[in-house]
């Protein structure tokens, strides 16, 4: 049998068991097409790691048993040949929490799908208890991966991960290398339990260690110890391991987990990424709690963009609320809407700026929008129409929102959590190591804000705008808290600070520096005759 007939059978026969009937002729083009561009299909891992492709993008386009058109194949091309190229890659794009991609995990395939079905604002009460259950499973899953690269690597001392009902089936187990992963609860008696879906025990946390991390309600903890009496006591507890996005991606396959008009994830973009290489000083200047009625915000704000304008234009400012330092009573709507408008007027005095730059406003959870809970809608349109008209730059984005720019994802939330995660944690870490914590609870929890619904409401059938998995480059939480950076899994997570206290600090992001160098502290000089108005 002529080589390239056997080639063309083999690739039929392979996407026959994926579950795509593609017609002859179109595996004839596609092993004429991988040919003319180098790729030896001959090659048992090249072959593989290419049926792994075109299911994904096949998946992505049409159900499983669907015909298979033209147009399909030639997405397929596009998409295996170019590295991700896509018509619809943007250098910049704003995606708002209403828009991001709905997605959940194949268990016999291992690997993440669209999910079509849409969410409700008003959902049903048993989405509440699924929306505990998807936040346990992903952090299963990563786990579970983690644990068998290790086991892979020949690692020494590898600790065994184990379900709750591993206890309930014994009468006493000492859990020297065992950790059993579950939510941290409240039990029937007011006392803390350990809950998984096996099951739930009681905890003792007398004699508990514990790492790094805030261990509140509802959050999903690593523990091991002793069990006895049919209680677990626990010597030690442990946030969830991150996980670099560099292996967590084989499980996203190549659809767009992270949204916008792109059909593939545009990490992989060499198009996009010869941009950001070619333009090392682009930079995001980030301010949160920017109180428009503060007597002082409107000179700050203007030596800031006097600075920016002589310096270099930023990629884009990123303005979070809360925009007003009071409520104002019936008044707000009216008083924001007139700052907002001088606010515009301001910018627009800098031409360089307004050319070059976007600016993007993110509320927080006091500006005027939906009631207190995230995800949250952007600004109404009663108060931003006027600064619109001044500023055809103005990007008014939910909270979270996701900014991508190039090969580069960045994640914006703004919501006052640490205070919260302080006053609820068992574990009370240093002033010093708050960052650390902070870090690794988000991250390990794969989630931005992990706290209990009666301490920080979500939208039951949106929780998944809230998830950080796979981890971004960039993940800003904009809290009224002191600023901090912390590099954690090779995402960074940052807070500004509130710009209109103390020095009016903000923070700038390089993408295109090193991870350790990417985030500088920045802050508007406060002497009103001082030349140097913003210090590094």
């Amino acid at each position: 049998m002529d080589p390239s007939e056997k080639t063309k059978k083999k690739l039929q026969n392979a996407l026959k068991l994926s579950g795509f009937n593609i017609r002859r002729e179109f595996c004839s083009y596609l092993v004429e097409k991988f040919g003319d561009s180098g790729l030896n299909l001959n090659c048992n891992e090249i072959f593989d790691e290419t049926i792994k492709n075109i299911s994904s993008v096949l998946e992505n386009q049409c159900s499983s048993g669907q015909s298979i058109e033209r147009e399909h194949i030639e997405r397929v091309l596009e998409v295996c040949l170019h590295s991700g190229y896509d018509h619809n890659e943007t250098v910049f794009n704003v995606i708002n929490a209403f828009d991001f991609p709905r997605l959940s995990y194949h268990l016999d395939r291992k690997i993440y799908q669209q999910d079509h079905q849409k969410s409700k604002l008003l959902a049903e009460p048993e989405v509440n208890s699924k929306m505990f259950l998807d936040r346990y499973s992903k952090v299963l899953q990563r786990t579970r991966r983690i644990f068998a690269h290790s086991l892979l690597r020949g690692e020494k001392n590898q600790l065994t991960l184990q379900t709750v009902d591993f206890l309930l089936t014994s009468s006493e187990v000492t859990l020297d290398r065992t950790l059993i992963l579950g939510a941290l609860l409240q039990g029937p008696d007011g006392g803390l339990v350990l809950e998984d879906p096996t099951g739930f025990v009681k905890l003792d946390l007398t004699h508990a260690k514990y790492h790094p991390g805030f261990y509140v309600e509802t959050c999903i903890i690593l523990v091991n110890g002793f069990y006895e009496d049919k209680i677990l006591h626990v010597s030690t507890m442990i946030m969830p391991t991150g996980e670099d996005y560099v292996n967590s991606r084989p499980t996203f396959g190549n659809i767009n987990y992270f949204g916008g008009p792109s059909n593939v994830t545009l990490k992989d973009s060499k198009r996009l990424n010869k941009h950001l290489m070619d333009n090392p000083d682009g930079m995001f200047v980030f301010l949160s709690d920017v109180w428009l009625d503060h007597p002082q915000t409107f000179q700050k704000l203007e030596k800031l963009f006097d600075q920016m304008e002589q310096f270099a234009p930023p990629v884009a400012f990123v303005f979070m609320g809360n925009f007003m330092s009071e409520s104002h009573g019936t008044e707000m709507l009216d008083v924001l809407k007139k700052e907002f408008k001088r606010l515009g007027e301001l910018i627009a005095r800098y031409h360089l700026l307004v050319a070059s730059s976007k600016f993007v406003f993110v509320p927080g959870l006091n500006d005027p929008s939906t009631p207190y809970i995230v995800p949250r809608l952007e600004l109404p349109t009663y108060i931003t129409e006027g600064v619109k008209k001044t500023l055809p730059n103005a990007i008014f984005a939910t909270n979270p929102c996701r900014i991508q720019y190039c090969t580069k994802e960045i994640v914006v939330f703004r919501g006052d959590i640490l205070n919260k995660l302080l006053q609820e944690s068992l574990f009370k870490p240093s002033k010093q190591d708050t960052p650390n914590c902070i870090a690794k609870t988000i991250v390990g929890q794969g989630h931005l804000c992990p706290l209990s619904l009666n301490a920080f409401n979500v939208h039951w059938d949106f929780d998944y705008c809230m998830s950080l998995y796979p981890l971004p480059d960039l993940a800003v939480i904009g809290d009224k808290a002191d600023g901090y950076k912390k590099q954690y899994k090779n995402c960074i997570v940052m807070n500004p600070g509130p710009f209109c206290t103390g020095d009016f600090s903000f923070k700038m992001y390089y993408p295109n520096y090193d991870l350790n160098e990417a985030v500088i502290d920045c802050a508007v000089d406060v002497a009103d005759n001082d030349e140097n108005a913003m210090e590094n």
